[in-house]
């Protein structure tokens, strides 16, 4: 394996912030730390193998993160019966994934909250490491303030009290003929505007566990950035407003 390759490797095995630490610490001289003995354990092999070029592996390594960042790959996501087409992926496991590898920002879209504990601990942690959490609800307008006082109550007190909690006021939907507005239906996840996981999947017990759900996972490229955005201008606009929870990041 050439060094390219190697640094390729590296930075596909780490967080991003982990190798900007490390890129850090390589160019002033330092020996690199890592904060858990795994990823100290890579590093150092790491080290060990290109011991002849360290005094290169800065560059090599920026290159190679921005490569990463820069790349856009897209996959199914398919819970339900097996098939020979597309092979099952637990929607929950995605979503835990998604939300471990954010390191500042992560959004979460959903029509409904119920009875998802393990996603639950995820986002708390993801809150203890700093993330600025924002959470987009849906309600049907009818009964709007039991139904988001009834997601908070999902949430725990940690999450519904530091991350931001945002809702479609209904003042500005649209409406038919008759009266009925427009529903808040959007089902996503998106972590530093790098991966995005868009699915037809709620962040219900039902939805993770038993229901066919598809989804589709994006890494790199334009469009988790894209999807930030446009939460973004809908906060701007005031389409979204926050309803309760941490400060807007």
């Amino acid at each position: 394996m050439t060094t390219a390759e190697a640094c390729l490797k590296l930075v596909e095995e780490l967080p991003g912030s982990l190798v900007e630490s490390l890129i850090v610490q390589l160019r002033v001289g330092a020996a690199p730390a890592m904060p858990n003995p795994g990823y100290q354990g890579r590093v150092d092999e790491f080290l060990r193998c290109q011991a002849d070029v360290r005094g290169e592996l800065a560059p090599m390594l920026e290159v190679a993160l921005a490569a990463k960042r820069s790349r856009q790959t897209a996959e199914l996501v398919w819970t339900g019966p097996s098939t020979p087409v597309v092979p099952a992926r637990g929607t929950e496991q995605v979503l835990c994934d998604l939300i471990r590898n954010a390191e500042r920002r992560l959004t979460m879209t959903s029509f409904g909250i119920f009875q998802v504990p393990r996603l639950v601990e995820e986002l708390e942690q993801s809150l203890g490491r700093g993330v600025a959490l924002r959470i987009v609800l849906g309600d049907r307008e009818w009964h709007s303030d039991q139904e988001i006082d009834r997601q908070r109550h999902q949430l725990g007190r940690a999450v519904a009290t530091r991350a931001a909690l945002l809702q479609w006021p209904a003042e500005r939907r649209p409406r038919d003929e008759h009266g009925y507005a427009g529903l808040m239906h959007v089902k996503a996840a998106v972590a530093d505007s790098r991966i995005a996981f868009l699915t037809s999947a709620n962040l219900t017990e039902a939805a993770l566990e038993r229901n066919m759900e598809l989804g589709v996972l994006i890494r790199g490229g334009n469009l988790p950035a894209a999807i930030d955005r446009l939460i973004d201008a809908l906060l701007e606009s005031g389409e979204l407003q926050v309803v309760a929870g941490g400060v807007v990041r």
